[in-house]
């Protein structure tokens, strides 16, 4: 009696999906079996698709029909066999050796005669037809998706899979954490395994309630979706989903990774007021600290080079630390403002807001034609790659640096429409941030003058047991005006013509500030 192999297979291996394809085939095969007396000597089921070659359980069974002597195969349909030209010309190689004797399909008739394989030529033809087909359509409709900015995956953190739009919307139980995480890490005080604390302190879990991996929280900190833009296939794409974060938020973070990558510096011994604040600035290599008791009980602190370089012999000498606490009060005095002067910085704004002065047309303008410019190179560079001046991977680098220019642009222009005045605010700060700088100058709090120095300037260095900082705009402007602020002469107008040369500056959006 003729023996068969009953197989019966569903395409994919979640459970979740074709939950009863197996179960339902396997019902209507042993009815069918029984009905026509067939001799199944075993069942073979499989979650497996049958797109490509490699169905571990469908090779066994081939393979025992090819050391066996005439043998049959009962599916449910051709396709459960085989949807791919390999493993289909191998059951009609088969059956034309006479190694499979009976193909028996409950909904496709069958027999091992020149139509009969022709015939299961056409289904296996017409499976493979149906999945390129299908492929196609989904490709089609990922670029389609693609085209009005939606992303075809699963949802990042801080959003979710909007199910009958189909779109990716914000959680309002995640996205709120997850941005202020994103906030945090930017300023650069966070690395990966402390932002791994901070979020699960937030609630911010995976799935079995435990901290995220750092893999994971190093995606999120790359992942351009947070910022209006998605990577499909390494190419970056405009998104029509809501910003997390802006474009300059998400290059700080950037920035902030690649600090926190390099060595740490070591920590300098507690107890001292100026612990890995400066460097020598004859050799470059990082000022230490040192205690030092003489024979009458006296303590006294020094500062002075490492002294590391190996092809440098630094001949800077040490500083005491009460003589660097001086010339840090002396410094941050010549970057203060006295109340007369702070009046007369705020009154020339407030002349300035009365005017009314709108923001500059020529710098929206040269806004708005370079983003044109980019605009053009994009669709320049896309005809190029078609045309196929590029290969894929270089137009794929050369767009993204294109879509981040975009990004930027866009968002200075937006800062720029948004508040006409905020320069206006800005100064302002500043002149009251100076105004406090003679307050804290006179005191001894040198915690807040580390931290008030560190925000205003740069490269803080000590050469010839002299303090000094390279200073950010427009505080080194009010620095060179320290000797006339002293003598109460202003120079060349005083502060009209001094806001009149920052001016500028605050007018610029924050991130050319």
């Amino acid at each position: 009696m003729l023996q068969y192999f009953l197989y019966a297979r569903k395409s994919t291996e979640d459970e979740d999906h074709q939950i009863m394809s197996i179960e339902a085939q396997l019902f209507e095969l042993r009815e069918f079996a029984h009905k026509d007396g067939l001799n199944v000597i075993e069942e073979i089921t499989e979650s497996k698709s049958a797109k490509i070659p490699g169905r571990e359980k469908f090779g066994e069974m081939m393979e025992k029909i090819e050391k066996a002597d005439g043998i049959g195969i009962l599916a449910w349909h051709p396709d459960r066999l085989a949807r791919n030209s390999i493993d289909g010309g191998r059951i009609i190689y088969l059956v034309d050796t006479g190694k499979i004797v009976s193909l028996r399909f409950p909904t496709f008739w069958f027999e091992p005669t020149p139509q009969g394989k022709f015939m299961l030529s056409v289904a296996f033809g017409q499976a493979k037809y149906y999945t390129d087909n299908l492929r196609e359509n989904i490709l089609r409709g990922i670029r389609q998706k693609i085209r009005r900015g939606e992303l075809s995956a699963k949802a990042p953190l801080g959003y979710f899979n909007e199910p009958k739009l189909r779109t990716i919307e914000p959680d309002i139980k995640t996205f709120k954490k997850v941005r202020e995480c994103l906030e945090a890490y930017a300023v650069g005080k966070y690395t990966l395994t402390t932002m791994r604390e901070k979020m699960f302190s937030v609630g911010l879990a995976n799935q079995s309630g435990k901290p995220l991996h750092l893999s994971t929280i190093s995606d999120i900190l790359t992942n351009p979706f947070y910022y209006g833009h998605f990577k499909y296939r390494g190419e970056i794409h405009q998104g029509s989903h809501k910003p997390m974060i802006s474009k300059k938020t998400f290059d700080q973070i950037q920035s902030a990774m690649i600090a926190n990558g390099r060595t740490r510096k070591k920590r300098q011994p507690k107890g001292f007021l100026f612990p890995s604040f400066a460097i020598c600035g004859e050799c470059g290599y990082s000022i230490t600290i040192e205690r030092k008791i003489k024979k009458n009980g006296k303590e006294y602190v020094y500062y002075r080079c490492s002294r590391k370089s190996k092809t440098h012999n630094c001949t800077q000498r040490f500083v005491r630390e009460d003589e660097l606490a001086k010339q840090v009060k002396d410094f941050i005095k010549t970057v203060s403002l006295s109340d007369e002067w702070r009046d007369k910085y705020l009154e020339r704004l407030s002349q300035w807001e009365i005017e009314g002065r709108q923001p500059s047309k020529l710098f929206t303008q040269k806004l708005k034609n370079e983003l044109s410019g980019v605009k053009l190179k994009i669709s320049r560079l896309t005809d190029a790659y078609l045309d196929s001046s590029f290969e894929l991977p270089e137009y794929r680098e050369r767009k993204n640096k294109l879509m981040a220019q975009k990004k930027d642009i866009e968002e200075k222009m937006a800062d720029f429409q948004r508040d006409s005045y905020r320069w206006l605010e800005l100064a302002r700060n500043w002149i009251l941030e100076a105004n406090q700088a003679q307050i804290l100058a006179s005191g001894n709090n040198f915690q807040e003058m580390r931290a008030f120095l560190e925000n205003i300037g740069s490269d803080r260095k000590i050469e010839n047991q002299t303090f000094a900082v390279e200073l950010k705009s427009p505080w080194n402007y009010l620095q060179n005006q320290g000797e006339s602020r002293a003598k109460q002469t202003p120079a060349v107008g005083g502060p009209c013509d001094f806001l009149t040369v920052n001016r500028q500056m605050w007018t610029l959006p924050d991130s050319n500030r």
